[in-house]
């Protein structure tokens, strides 16, 4: 059952390493639209899908929480990087993310991590900080920018720590946390009177849909796995979408740039193997 659990977990890495790919190539700046947009397709892919798994269509509270903490955890990310850089930023964030789901993980959930697992969890942290600093950040607020990507960082890592209060299963769990998104997005939308426009509303629709498979993915990943093994798998993302940006956007042409990413992603990958083993 733990092998499903792994291979749930780098589906979730694949989707969420993807999900930008379709708004990048729409080339709009609009992201509070963006966020919007794409709660509303993470919604309707949950709509869709949820029936023909079976899986229950609820408002179960503990999924309603988790959904209102990522689309709270979301709007600081995309202000993050807005302050901060995404070469800066997304480093920040998904190490907060790794480390704070091992500690709700180990310590509230009494989930075991053994040495080796601590180690891969380690190397994974050191990979995700080579792959994600490629390229140039440009920051406008630092302090605001660090401090939003500490604390998306930390709602993100603990918004599957309801699937585990509510010992639920991905089938119970996934439908109300995909509303729970829809409902925070579109409150937060309403509160910053979002201007709405036709470029790229598609594409982020498109980019919900993928996000929510790997949310699909990535619960049963959490709920085969526990939070402390789980969580940093699903975070090798950031590998995925900085190959994207390596091979498909051409965004990293300097050839150290291309050799660090490497590097950072054999340890990266060393770390989800030793993890695996555990």
């Amino acid at each position: 059952m733990d092998n499903f659990g792994f291979i749930a977990a780098i589906g979730a890495a694949l989707a969420w390493g993807t999900y930008i790919v379709p708004f990048k190539k729409s080339k709009t700046t609009n992201l509070m639209q963006f966020q919007v947009i794409m709660c509303l397709g993470i919604f309707g892919f949950a709509l869709i899908v949820s029936p023909i798994l079976g899986y229950s269509i609820n408002l179960n509270f503990y999924g309603l929480a988790a959904g209102f903490m990522w689309a709270i955890g979301n709007v600081m990310s995309l202000s993050a990087v807005e302050n901060l850089g995404i070469s800066k930023a997304m480093p920040l964030w998904v190490s907060v993310i790794i480390l704070t789901s091992v500690l709700w993980g180990s310590l509230v959930f009494h989930e075991s991590v053994s040495p080796g697992g601590i180690g891969g969890i380690v190397l994974i942290i050191i990979g995700v900080i080579l792959v994600g600093m490629v390229g140039e950040g440009n920051s406008k607020n630092i302090k605001k920018g660090i401090a939003l990507a500490l604390l998306s960082g930390i709602i993100f890592g603990a918004q599957l720590t309801p699937l585990k209060l509510g010992h639920l299963s991905a089938q119970v769990f996934f439908f109300p946390m995909s509303l729970g998104i829809v409902l925070t997005g579109l409150a937060i939308g309403f509160v910053n009177k979002v201007d709405f426009e036709k470029k790229g509303a598609v594409a982020a629709a498109f980019s919900g849909g993928i996000w929510s498979l790997g949310n699909l993915l990535g619960v049963i990943a959490v709920s085969i796995l526990g939070l402390a093994k789980g969580t940093p798998v699903t975070q090798s993302a950031v590998l995925i979408a900085v190959l994207w940006g390596l091979f498909y956007f051409k965004e990293i042409p300097q050839l150290r740039q291309r050799i660090q990413v490497l590097i950072g992603a054999l340890i990266l990958l060393s770390g989800v193997i030793m993890l695996g083993l555990a």
